[in-house]
């Protein structure tokens, strides 16, 4: 049999996806409508429905178009003369809402067009870390997902890499519906990612495809799907555009798009959009599919007010509030965003300036605004539904809640804190070796550090430590506080990743020569050089002097081998490095690393005294000995 055109092929999957839908409509939901939208956005018009009546038999009676079926009632789109005549013929309208089918727009103030607009690299030399591995790995040939270097820093403020590292599913079988411009459907972050073909939809184009079209907000669409696989990289995104290339929709399309998604079987819908309009059959089907026990996540706007926009407005109101979320934005310095709403009815936060996600055109770009906020709590949300048992769904608000910490009132979202209040999430395990189990201040403050990203901490004398034990463990750190005399080379070859944090033990693992030369301490300091940040270890932190101390205090430092990674050195000279790690299998000083090694500036006293980017980068060290993220 002779190849069937593309053409062909086109039309024989827009037939199967008609079928499809004309199926579900028969099951009582309603198939997505293949007329042209009126010239005017008209009205809305809501009404109880009885046992008997049917979409065709309503539309028929009210002269309108039914965009959705709900328990007890049904919403139809009228034309304006449709309205003006349904209000003249004497049909009466008691216990029937009739109102404006209002604009709605994804919010544009804070879009970052100048990050794109300049040129930004093609997508194999722009997001490198996912270039060369991500798409693999979502197709099962990896352990953990490579994040992007250029979102290091943020995630590691919502603690992502950490969240990832305890998680097992990531995502997977989790259907997010995208009801925004519309993405671009064959970008490669989205390959094997996506929905069915049949179950895509345009309500603005009126067709089977919603692909981003030009316009102001060109991109806003897949910047928010990329996005949502960066926190939960196995999720199923459902694209249904409901936005033209400029961002603005009707309500109507939005409630035909939230009807889609519930059809469709979406667990989480993401609106990173709003309206300032408070209607009535906007609230009726987010009732429904909250009611449903599906998540709707909305942004609150980039007005930079408190007028938090619908349906982000509504979080706060109804008996199934617990599964509407309204997300703000926050900068890198954990401070409001100018250009985010606010007020009493917002609830969570997270960072929404200069993100980096997917553009189309195989581009990548920086994006802001509270719609790109949004999306990451999507993300934690079908990042957590893999991790725990259905039963416990419902508490995912509560918890995401719980796990965060204030800024200005609201929470910021802390997702390995998130998924360690599940019991069904394993720990990781840490065994720390000190001189002395009643624990100094210094290495007080390192266990809470470990037992904040998720880890359950073994404390061990470092007399009483030894090889075998290490076995049980997912990392082994040694303390500053440590003896070398007592540790030794009881680390120096055992297949488990160890962070040294004693100058005199670089050497006995091997990491550095033994000469006085090659490692010692620097007394005397507060600041390092960070001499790149496109390795993890980094955490995506500028290339620059960065305080570590609140005082003055020492520095380990040493000189590598050629197979290290150096990350930081003394201000004085980068050929000491304070911060440095070996991948598994790399040359270290003699022989080669039998797992990651990381070489870490604290000393004994000192992690008592870092700040909060020098807290950051020891997150940094053991995630990447961990998970190599």
């Amino acid at each position: 049999m002779p190849e069937k055109s593309h053409s062909t092929r086109i039309w024989l999957k827009r037939a199967v996806a008609l079928a499809l839908l004309a199926l579900l409509a028969a099951c009582g939901g309603i198939s997505p409508p293949t007329a042209s939208a009126p010239s005017s956005q008209g009205y809305l018009l809501t009404v109880p429905i009885a046992a008997s009546d049917t979409p065709e038999g309503l539309a028929q009676r009210y002269g309108g178009e039914v965009i959705a079926w709900l328990e007890d009632k049904a919403i139809l789109k009228l034309s304006s003369q449709a309205a003006a005549a349904l209000q003249g013929s004497g049909v009466s309208l008691q216990n029937r809402t009739l109102e404006p089918n209002s604009t709605v727009r994804a919010p544009a103030t804070a879009l970052g067009f100048n990050s794109w607009a300049g040129g930004f690299n093609s997508w194999a030399g722009g997001f490198n870390s996912w270039a060369g591995g991500w798409n693999s790995w979502a197709g099962g040939t990896g352990t953990l997902p490579a994040l992007p270097n250029e979102n290091r820093y943020l995630f590691l403020l919502t603690k992502l890499p950490q969240a990832q590292a305890l998680a097992r599913g990531f995502g997977q079988g989790i259907k997010v519906a995208v009801l925004d411009t519309g993405i671009d459907l064959a970008h490669p972050q989205f390959l094997g990612r996506l929905a069915p073909v049949a179950e895509h939809y345009d309500f603005v184009g009126r067709d089977f495809v919603p692909q981003e079209q030009a316009g102001a907000m060109y991109g806003h669409g897949t910047g928010v799907a990329s996005l949502i696989l960066q926190v939960a990289p196995r999720a199923t995104i459902l694209p249904i555009r409901v936005l033209n290339g400029d961002g603005a929709g009707t309500v109507a399309d939005v409630i035909s798009g939230i009807q889609h998604a519930i059809n469709m079987d979406a667990k989480i819908i993401n609106l990173s959009l709003g309206s300032t309009e408070n209607n009535a059959a906007l609230k009726a089907i987010v009732d429904t599919a909250t009611a449903q026990g599906r998540y709707v996540v909305a942004s609150a706007g980039n007005t930079g007010d408190s007028n938090v926009t619908y349906p982000a407005a509504w979080a706060k109101t109804g008996s199934n509030q617990q599964f509407l979320l309204s997300v703000g934005s926050v900068s890198s310095a954990l401070a409001m965003s100018l250009f985010s709403c606010s007020g009493t009815v917002l609830e969570f936060v997270a960072p929404g300036e200069g993100v980096a996600g997917a553009y189309p055109d195989l581009r990548y770009a920086s994006y802001r605004g509270t719609s790109f906020a949004t999306p990451q709590v999507s993300g934690a949300l079908a990042l957590a539904m893999t991790e725990i048992s259905q039963g416990h769904w419902g508490t995912l608000e509560s918890r995401l809640w719980n796990s965060g910490s204030s800024v200005s009132g609201y929470r910021f979202i802390n997702l390995v804190g998130f998924l360690q209040q599940f019991p069904e999430v394993p720990r990781k395990q840490a065994l720390l070796v000190v001189n002395n189990i009643l624990l100094g201040a210094g290495d007080s403050a390192l266990k809470a550090r470990l037992e904040s990203i998720g880890y359950d901490v073994t404390v061990r004398t470092d007399t009483l430590s030894s090889t075998l034990e290490a076995a049980l463990y997912d990392v082994v750190v040694i303390s500053g506080s440590a003896s070398p005399a007592s540790v030794g080379t009881k680390f120096r070859d055992v297949a488990k990743p160890v962070v040294v944090m004693h100058w005199d033990l670089f050497d006995e693992m091997r990491m550095t020569g033994g000469k006085a030369g090659d490692r010692n301490i620097q007394s005397g300091q507060t600041q390092v050089t960070l001499l790149g940040n496109t390795h993890p270890l980094t955490a995506g932190l500028p290339s620059s002097n960065m305080t570590i101390y609140s005082s003055s205090d020492s520095l380990n430092w040493g000189k590598v081998a050629s197979g290290a990674v150096s990350v930081a050195s003394l201000t004085s000279d980068p050929t000491r490095s304070v911060l440095f790690g070996y991948d598994i299998g790399a040359l270290m000083q003699s022989g080669i690393a039998p797992a990651r090694r990381v070489g870490f500036f604290p000393s004994s006293t000192g992690t008592s005294r870092l700040t909060n980017f020098g807290m950051y980068l020891l997150e940094a060290a053991i995630t990447w000995a961990v998970s190599g993220n």
